[in-house]
Protein backbone atom coordinates (compact mmCIF):
# COMPACT_ATOMS: atom_id res chain seq x y z
CA UNK A 1 0.00 0.00 0.00
CA UNK A 2 3.00 2.34 -0.46
CA UNK A 3 1.40 3.79 -3.65
CA UNK A 4 -1.97 4.95 -1.73
CA UNK A 5 -1.84 8.68 -0.83
CA UNK A 6 -1.52 9.48 2.64
CA UNK A 7 -4.74 11.50 2.55
CA UNK A 8 -7.26 8.74 1.87
CA UNK A 9 -5.75 6.58 4.99
CA UNK A 10 -7.06 7.13 8.05
CA UNK A 11 -4.30 8.52 10.42
CA UNK A 12 -3.72 6.34 13.47
CA UNK A 13 -5.39 8.45 16.48
CA UNK A 14 -8.65 8.31 14.12
CA UNK A 15 -8.53 4.60 14.47
CA UNK A 16 -7.58 4.40 17.95
CA UNK A 17 -10.65 7.14 19.37
CA UNK A 18 -12.81 4.70 16.91
CA UNK A 19 -11.99 1.66 18.76
CA UNK A 20 -11.07 3.61 21.82
CA UNK A 21 -7.92 2.02 22.10
CA UNK A 22 -5.34 4.22 24.15
CA UNK A 23 -1.55 3.85 23.28
CA UNK A 24 -1.02 1.93 27.00
CA UNK A 25 -3.76 -0.30 26.78
CA UNK A 26 -3.31 -3.90 26.78
CA UNK A 27 -5.85 -6.45 26.65
CA UNK A 28 -6.99 -8.40 29.71
CA UNK A 29 -4.60 -11.42 30.25
CA UNK A 30 -6.23 -14.34 31.74
CA UNK A 31 -4.65 -14.81 34.85
CA UNK A 32 -5.31 -19.02 36.04
CA UNK A 33 -3.52 -18.14 39.30
CA UNK A 34 -6.00 -15.10 40.48
CA UNK A 35 -9.19 -17.40 38.70
CA UNK A 36 -8.45 -20.33 41.25
CA UNK A 37 -7.38 -18.05 44.38
CA UNK A 38 -10.53 -16.53 43.75
CA UNK A 39 -12.34 -20.00 43.95
CA UNK A 40 -10.60 -21.24 46.95
CA UNK A 41 -11.85 -18.37 48.83
CA UNK A 42 -15.23 -19.74 49.21
CA UNK A 43 -16.36 -21.01 52.17
CA UNK A 44 -18.21 -23.94 52.27
CA UNK A 45 -21.97 -22.20 52.47
CA UNK A 46 -21.57 -20.87 48.95
CA UNK A 47 -20.04 -23.72 47.43
CA UNK A 48 -22.86 -25.61 48.59
CA UNK A 49 -25.06 -23.19 47.55
CA UNK A 50 -23.77 -22.69 43.80
CA UNK A 51 -24.18 -26.68 43.82
CA UNK A 52 -27.75 -26.30 44.41
CA UNK A 53 -28.00 -24.02 41.84
CA UNK A 54 -26.56 -26.21 39.79
CA UNK A 55 -28.57 -28.92 40.69
CA UNK A 56 -31.47 -26.89 40.20
CA UNK A 57 -30.75 -26.00 36.83
CA UNK A 58 -30.36 -29.14 35.55
CA UNK A 59 -33.48 -30.37 37.06
CA UNK A 60 -35.47 -27.77 35.80
CA UNK A 61 -33.96 -28.24 32.28
CA UNK A 62 -34.58 -32.30 32.42
CA UNK A 63 -38.02 -31.22 33.55
CA UNK A 64 -38.78 -29.07 30.56
CA UNK A 65 -37.62 -31.64 28.19
CA UNK A 66 -39.45 -34.44 29.79
CA UNK A 67 -42.61 -32.56 29.36
CA UNK A 68 -41.95 -31.02 25.68
CA UNK A 69 -41.10 -35.27 24.93
CA UNK A 70 -44.44 -36.50 27.10
CA UNK A 71 -46.21 -34.14 24.71
CA UNK A 72 -44.96 -34.41 21.71
CA UNK A 73 -44.97 -38.71 21.97
CA UNK A 74 -48.67 -38.80 20.86
CA UNK A 75 -48.08 -36.38 18.07
CA UNK A 76 -44.95 -39.02 17.15
CA UNK A 77 -47.02 -42.44 17.59
CA UNK A 78 -49.82 -41.55 15.47
CA UNK A 79 -46.94 -40.39 12.74
CA UNK A 80 -47.40 -43.38 9.62
CA UNK A 81 -44.06 -42.93 7.72
CA UNK A 82 -45.00 -45.62 5.42
CA UNK A 83 -46.07 -42.99 2.77
CA UNK A 84 -42.86 -40.80 3.31
CA UNK A 85 -40.74 -44.49 2.71
CA UNK A 86 -42.53 -45.45 -0.48
CA UNK A 87 -42.03 -41.76 -1.78
CA UNK A 88 -38.05 -42.14 -0.90
CA UNK A 89 -38.13 -45.27 -2.52
CA UNK A 90 -39.84 -44.41 -5.38
CA UNK A 91 -37.44 -41.09 -5.72
CA UNK A 92 -34.39 -42.84 -5.68
CA UNK A 93 -35.24 -46.03 -7.93
CA UNK A 94 -36.12 -42.74 -10.66
CA UNK A 95 -32.72 -41.21 -10.05
CA UNK A 96 -31.12 -44.32 -10.44
CA UNK A 97 -32.69 -44.79 -13.70
CA UNK A 98 -31.25 -42.01 -15.43
CA UNK A 99 -28.17 -41.73 -14.03
CA UNK A 100 -27.49 -45.83 -14.75
CA UNK A 101 -26.86 -44.60 -18.57
CA UNK A 102 -24.47 -41.76 -17.36
CA UNK A 103 -22.64 -44.11 -15.40
CA UNK A 104 -22.42 -46.33 -18.24
CA UNK A 105 -21.07 -43.91 -20.48
CA UNK A 106 -18.59 -42.44 -17.65
CA UNK A 107 -17.14 -45.51 -17.43
CA UNK A 108 -16.20 -46.56 -21.11
CA UNK A 109 -12.79 -46.60 -22.34
CA UNK A 110 -13.27 -44.54 -25.09
CA UNK A 111 -14.38 -41.66 -22.28
CA UNK A 112 -11.19 -41.60 -20.62
CA UNK A 113 -9.21 -41.75 -23.48
CA UNK A 114 -10.50 -38.58 -24.80
CA UNK A 115 -10.62 -36.52 -21.90
CA UNK A 116 -7.01 -37.48 -21.32
CA UNK A 117 -6.24 -36.47 -25.18
CA UNK A 118 -8.14 -33.35 -24.43
CA UNK A 119 -6.34 -32.48 -21.07
CA UNK A 120 -2.67 -33.34 -22.88
CA UNK A 121 -3.42 -30.84 -25.78
CA UNK A 122 -4.95 -27.96 -24.04
CA UNK A 123 -1.55 -28.21 -21.52
CA UNK A 124 0.64 -28.32 -24.92
CA UNK A 125 -1.44 -25.48 -26.32
CA UNK A 126 -1.13 -23.46 -22.90
CA UNK A 127 2.34 -23.88 -22.60
CA UNK A 128 3.26 -22.86 -26.60
CA UNK A 129 0.69 -20.27 -26.99
CA UNK A 130 2.43 -18.14 -24.01
CA UNK A 131 0.58 -15.81 -21.27
CA UNK A 132 1.67 -12.32 -21.54
CA UNK A 133 2.27 -10.69 -18.03
CA UNK A 134 -0.42 -9.04 -16.76
CA UNK A 135 0.17 -5.43 -15.25
CA UNK A 136 -2.25 -3.73 -13.34
CA UNK A 137 -2.60 -0.10 -13.11
CA UNK A 138 -4.69 1.32 -10.39
CA UNK A 139 -6.40 4.93 -10.99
Amino acid sequence: MNDVPEIDTLPEPSLRRALRLEADERPPRLDAVAIAAAAARRNMGEQLLRIARGLALVGISVGIFATVAAAALPAVIALDPSGLFGFGLFAFAAAAERLAPLATAATDPAVATATLAALIFATVYERGAGREPIRVRAS
